[in-house]
């Protein structure tokens, strides 16, 4: 009893923050809700209208391939980061690894109103130095292709830092007697970071790619801030779609449904995450 009295509070506010929100919304997905009316049961409906929607459909392609394109851009970058990192000592190191946790640490509300205002086109920071070198302006959220290169840049900007000191922490936990074998048995650089290096960073470069796909996937605010979508709904991701249904058309019912979809896609990335853990171990 005193046990279950102690963890009365935490559960409390685990039911309340956490397990009612998910299944009051899951109850809403089956119901008409628009404009703050709840209506009619509807069981399905929902789900068959927004999986049936061609430009529903098309945001959940662009955020898996937003989430799959960072991921890959931050990983190997994390890892050029950390092993140059890794082969240096002292007080310079440290400053590295600040300095690259600074975008993962920043609000992204601000990361991507700075990255927004240094590439404007007529005001930006780095058109003006194109200006001074003689090269024409660049609009980097003029075409659908562009645009969602920039939100992808700007994402992974964001999410490298976190995977360098991840990746870093494995390279420090690798015995530097078996990169001696490797290099006394003749092995050169190459085959060092394929034979040995990378089976032993493998657990931690899983982790942070997980944790990096999850953030990208459900990021709603660098796409809001950075380009709202635009232009033509090329960089309109499902997070974003979801904000728009709720908040701009007032379809609760809508947004609820995509809610407990991005919710499922969700949970389907952390199972896959739990059994490869799993596996590496």
């Amino acid at each position: 009893m005193t046990g279950l009295i102690l963890v009365a509070p935490g559960m409390f506010l685990i039911l309340l923050v956490l397990v009612f929100p998910l299944l009051y919304t899951t109850y809403l997905s089956v119901h008409e809700f628009d404009y703050l009316k709840l209506g009619d049961f509807c069981g399905v409906r929902n789900y068959v209208k927004l999986l049936s929607n061609p430009e529903i459909m098309q945001s959940i392609i662009r955020t898996i391939f937003l989430s799959i394109v960072g991921v890959a851009i931050s990983m190997t970058f994390g890892l050029l980061l950390a092993m140059w990192v890794d082969a240096r000592r002292g007080l310079y190191s440290y400053i590295i690894q600040i300095v690259g946790l600074i975008p993962w640490v920043t609000s992204m509300v601000v990361g991507a109103l700075l990255w927004k205002w240094i590439l404007d086109t007529d005001l930006g920071l780095f058109n003006f130095i194109l200006k001074l070198v003689g090269l024409e302006p660049m609009n980097f959220f003029k075409t659908g292709n562009i645009a969602m290169a920039t939100l992808i840049f700007v994402v992974s900007w964001r999410t490298t830092g976190y995977s360098m000191v991840m990746i870093l922490a494995g390279l420090k936990g690798i015995p530097l007697e078996l990169i001696e074998a490797g290099r006394i048995d003749g092995a050169n650089q190459w085959q060092i970071l394929r034979n040995i290096i990378l089976p032993l960073i493998k657990t931690p470069m899983l982790v942070s790619s997980i944790v990096i796909v999850l953030s990208n996937f459900n990021n709603v605010v660098v796409p809001m801030t950075l380009t709202g979508g635009g232009p033509a709904n090329a960089t309109n991701v499902v997070s974003l779609e979801l904000y728009k249904q709720g908040f701009v058309y007032y379809s609760f019912g809508s947004a609820s449904t995509l809610s407990v979809i991005m919710f499922i896609i969700n949970i389907i990335f952390i199972i896959l995450y739990l059994r490869m853990v799993k596996f590496n171990i």
